[in-house]
């Protein structure tokens, strides 16, 4: 990799990790009144970096420096908006080097996403405004995983802001305690769908964005330290964040190219993590209301505890998405369950199932569904259909490390037998 390739790697990374950080400090020091200003000196420190770091090298700690950069831009920002904003000219927003504020939660991210939740917005609005300003997301990741128009998306934003411009005062700013708990949930589900996005990006070059996951790891931690209780489902979403992400470094090759999970070498998964996934997965059990995340993570489970693929215990996956498909359904948990019913050698039941979505929509353009279906037929025999299933599978919208799997799997049709 080259000088200017690393700098624009690490540039990226940085900006992505640091960017719901500088936003979240702004706001809990501005006011939930200012999120657009918030975001705009956010972006001047980031645009500043992009001007500069390939040209100048990179800081000794980037971190660092883009947060006093921002700490900077805002002061300069206020100075020029005094009256504009409605502040005192002897507003202070001196801060120690290292932070730009000290939020109530030690975390200012996860004030932020408290704020976002405010029960007085709309579901889909509460959850837009936190992806895509406290996760990070561009606006087509976050009307993709909404499965919502990009100038859909616009409106709800702006109707959020709105909201926020309403709010004033420290109690605005920094959750409360009740707050937190009546949130929870949500917070929860939001850091579910980071989490989703990041292990498997529908679009992109990466099969993976470990700055998501592990962010998502972090906040779920945060919120254990500081939510009142623990909520129903917060020690199985850990666990299945935790279970998932310990598998991650055999899902690539050298060559940056998928390993799927029958030929991966579990010798490079974290044991650590999964313990500690297993730890939680206990403690979740104590709770007498069960959630998606419980099965989720129970099925997590069931693979990272496997030694070999062929140990898998299939009869208890199939039966855990059976009961998750009653609980949460969705065509993902559908298409799951009859994958795994295949491998039980239940083929025909697999075929009934995928059958319920066949003139479902959104199963056509579910890069899941089509392989299921290349599954089912390859396990009958039948090239045509499986080749058929595979071409449609390629017609999906995927992140370019699927594209690229896709397209070795069709090469195997051009050039060999089916596996």
């Amino acid at each position: 990799m080259t000088d200017t390739a690393r700098i624009h790697r690490l540039l990226d990374e940085t900006v992505r990790r640091e960017r719901g950080w500088l936003i979240s400090s702004l706001v809990a020091r501005l006011g939930p009144g200012q999120l657009d200003l918030a975001q705009d000196v956010a972006q001047d420190a980031i645009v500043k970096a992009l001007s500069t770091w390939p040209y100048k090298g990179v800081p000794d700690n980037p971190r660092a420096w883009l947060r006093r950069v921002a700490g900077n831009a805002a002061i300069d920002r206020l100075r020029r908006s005094v009256k504009e904003l409605g502040l005192e000219d002897t507003w202070d927003m001196t801060a120690p080097s290292e932070d730009v504020i000290t939020p109530s939660l030690s975390d200012p991210e996860l004030d932020l996403m408290v704020l976002c939740c405010d029960p007085a917005l709309a579901l889909h609005d509460q959850l837009s405004l936190a992806l895509k300003t406290v996760c990070g997301f561009t606006a087509a990741e976050t009307s993709a995983l909404l499965l919502l128009s990009e100038d859909a998306l616009s409106q709800r934003l702006a109707r959020s802001k709105r909201h926020l411009r309403t709010l004033s005062g420290d109690l605005a700013r920094f959750p409360t305690r009740f707050a937190l708990k009546q949130r929870l949930p949500l917070l929860l589900r939001i850091i579910y769908l980071m989490f989703a996005w990041g292990y498997l990006p529908r679009r992109g070059s990466a099969l993976i964005r470990e700055d998501l996951c592990r962010e998502a790891i972090r906040l779920s931690e945060g919120l254990m330290l500081h939510a009142p209780e623990t909520a129903p489902g917060h020690h199985a979403l850990h666990a299945l964040l935790l279970l998932q992400f310990a598998r991650s470094p055999s899902r690539i090759d050298d060559q940056g190219r998928i390993v799927t999970l029958d030929q991966q070498d579990r010798t490079k998964w974290d044991q650590d993590m999964i313990r500690d996934g297993v730890t939680h997965l206990h403690a979740a059990q104590s709770s007498l209301d069960l959630t998606r995340y419980h099965f989720e993570a129970g099925i997590a489970a069931l693979h990272a505890r496997s030694a070999t693929w062929e140990d898998t215990d299939w009869n208890s996956i199939a039966r855990l998405y059976e009961l998750l498909s009653g609980h949460a359904p969705s065509l993902a948990v559908l298409v799951n369950w009859a994958v795994a019913m295949i491998m039980r050698d239940e083929v025909d039941e697999a075929e009934k199932l995928l059958d319920q979505v066949s003139s479902n929509k959104a199963a056509q353009t579910f890069t899941g569904y089509h392989l299921a279906r290349h599954r089912l037929a390859e396990t009958r025999g039948n090239a045509t259909t499986a080749k058929a299933a595979l071409a449609q599978a390629r017609s999906c919208v995927n992140s370019d490390a699927v594209d690229q799997f896709l397209a070795e799997q069709w090469q195997l049709y051009e050039t060999g037998p089916i596996r």
